[in-house]
């Protein structure tokens, strides 16, 4: 039976709910370990502070996209940093040397899976 243009609509937004939940997942991991690397204290690195500021990275990010550029993407830098700064109430320093090691993190997931998804297709 052919699906119609709702089954694939409706196959979009499964694909779209279930990258946004792995994504969360695995970036408030990223930013967990980030901070606990930069040194926060104990009391503030919870997992609940790390999906809080995964979640509005992911608006900035969102946000920033419309201003586009390197306007957008200074903006989108510094606004990520002042974020992980706030939720965990840290220093500048301490919140940018848990923001690069988010990016480090990111761009070693995105190897791995983009050399899993490869292989997959490959197959």
């Amino acid at each position: 039976m052919p699906l119609g243009r709702i089954g694939f609509t409706g196959m979009r937004m499964t694909s779209v709910i279930i990258v946004f939940v792995i994504s969360l997942i695995v970036y408030s991991l990223l930013v967990w370990v980030g901070v606990k690397i930069a040194g926060v204290s104990k009391r503030k690195r919870t997992w609940e502070n790390a999906i809080l500021a995964v979640i509005l990275m992911l608006i900035l990010i969102y946000i920033m996209g419309f201003v586009g550029g390197t306007l957008g993407a200074l903006l989108g830098i510094l606004g990520s940093i002042a974020i992980i700064k706030y939720i965990y109430l840290t220093s500048w320093e301490k919140a940018a040397i848990a923001w690069v090691f988010v990016i480090i993190g990111e761009l070693i997931v995105q190897i791995v899976l983009g050399h899993w998804i490869v292989g997959l297709r490959l197959i």
